[in-house]
């Protein structure tokens, strides 16, 4: 019987003495949930510049002007001003482009019939010659791209030169050079400008091009077979410049404001709209182009990463230590909850909240600010003062680091290569040069981490 009481007081001791050195926590799993995600990612400026060049549309205004291009037949026109005139194309005409204005000459070979003619008392004289002449006509025309893609062309003359003079007297009668000059001018200038504007419209057909270009752009672009990189753009609005040109080169670019996204895996989901939106014109273009990229990080990789870091590692404090046996991983609306199972001098769980980031220096998703959860904290507070105060929150803190580095990397370079001339058919062809990228705030879902990314540069469609 004392055996029996003996021992019955020595395990009492020995499970005060357990109670006393290791106590079980009364801590509480913070909730799981998640905010919506509403990603909303950043324009894109895709620049369209089409270009031509001045000898182009002059060899094909040279094309439609031919021969004879105005004729008068009478020599009582123009209140019987007794003068006939054919003209016809002498040589080329020469064509060049400058500060938004087209400037041409016209060089014109003449045939005047002129003279005078008197009917008086019943009596008719009259003396009339043949004579030829040479004169280039001058004219500038502004142009004007519409909103509907248009071309037309405001023309005006810049006046003329004789090349050959006709002789300045037929008879008592001196012929008005200036007159005729005039003449030609007034009804050549609709004629010319009417070839010029259908020059132009062939050659720089705008509306055509950017619609084909609009079209294209919506079908989702293979740019890595091998890995199954993905861009897809989501065309929104439309601009340009006015046309400009230097060094014979005539150039109009317009920009196509769209939302460009990088996929990875199957074919994504495109819905194409045919409709051309109407041009806006404005005197300056962004030339910057962001392909959106989303990047995830699941709990299963966290998990893994973070065992890595902390299973089996202990804490000390004084007398007293715990060591991480167990963890899982989960979101808290905008914070990352680390759940972790401890034994020593206590046992139980321990929550820790921190705030994903994105490091650039090395390319990392890190946990800010970890802390433990305020109810993980009031109870340590009461029952484990030595942890709170232990500095165990800083030591896990400096080891959540999550690299992202690599992914983002094989991506940029995937980006970087296909985009260096991508031909997506109809004649059309996608070139970029990347110039860096940027990642945003990432979010917590209930699949893990996303983590937005802006890749940046400048990116074009051109027609071959």
């Amino acid at each position: 019987m004392r055996f029996i009481l003996t021992f019955s007081l020595f395990l009492s001791v020995i499970t005060v003495f357990q109670s006393c050195s290791s106590s079980k926590l009364p801590t509480e799993k913070p909730a799981e949930k998640y905010t919506a995600f509403n990603y909303e990612p950043l324009p894109s400026t895709i620049s369209l510049p089409v270009e031509m060049k001045v000898a182009s549309l002059e060899a094909l205004l040279n094309r439609q002007l031919t021969g004879l291009i105005y004729e008068d037949n009478s020599l009582d026109d123009n209140g019987g001003d007794n003068i006939m005139v054919k003209a016809w194309k002498k040589e080329n005409i020469k064509l060049s482009f400058e500060n938004g204005q087209f400037s041409y000459r016209v060089p014109l070979k003449l045939w005047i019939k002129a003279g005078w003619k008197i009917e008086q008392f019943g009596l008719s004289l009259s003396d009339y010659r043949e004579l030829n002449a040479e004169i280039a006509l001058k004219f500038h025309s502004s142009v004007v791209v519409n909103k509907d893609w248009s071309v037309t062309t405001v023309t005006f003359s810049d006046g003329y030169e004789w090349l050959t003079k006709p002789t300045l007297k037929i008879g008592p009668v001196e012929l008005p050079i200036t007159f005729i000059a005039d003449m030609i001018i007034k009804y050549n200038t609709a004629t010319i400008n009417t070839a010029i504007d259908n020059g132009l419209q062939q050659s720089l057909d705008l509306k055509t091009t950017a619609t084909q270009a609009w079209i294209e752009l919506q079908k989702p672009i293979l740019l890595s077979e091998e890995y199954g990189l993905w861009i897809r753009v989501s065309p929104k609005a439309v601009s340009a410049m006015p046309i400009y040109g230097a060094k014979g080169i005539i150039r109009h670019t317009s920009s196509i404001q769209a939302v460009t996204e990088c996929f990875t895996g199957k074919k994504p989901l495109s819905q194409v709209n045919p409709v051309l939106p109407g041009l806006t014109t404005v005197n300056k273009l962004s030339d910057e182009f962001l392909a959106n990229v989303v990047s995830y990080i699941s709990y299963e990789y966290l998990d893994s990463i973070t065992r890595k870091m902390l299973i089996n590692t202990a804490y000390t404090s004084g007398k007293n230590k715990v060591t991480i046996t167990g963890l899982s991983i989960y979101g808290n609306e905008s914070k990352m909850i680390i759940a972790t199972d401890v034994t020593g001098s206590i046992n139980g769980k321990l929550y820790f909240a921190g705030l994903p980031m994105y490091r650039a220096v090395d390319s990392c998703i890190y946990l800010s600010d970890l802390q433990f959860s305020i109810q993980t904290k009031n109870v340590l507070l009461k029952s484990a003062a030595w942890l709170a105060n232990s500095g165990i929150e800083k030591a896990i803190g400096k080891k959540m680091s999550y690299p992202i580095g690599a992914e983002l990397r094989e991506t940029y370079t995937m980006m970087a290569e296909g985009l260096k001339k991508y031909e997506f058919g109809e004649g059309f062809y996608l070139t970029g040069n990347l110039m860096g990228l940027e990642v945003q705030q990432p979010v917590l879902s209930p699949s893990g981490i996303i983590a937005p990314v802006s890749i940046k540069g400048k990116l074009s469609v051109k027609l071959d």
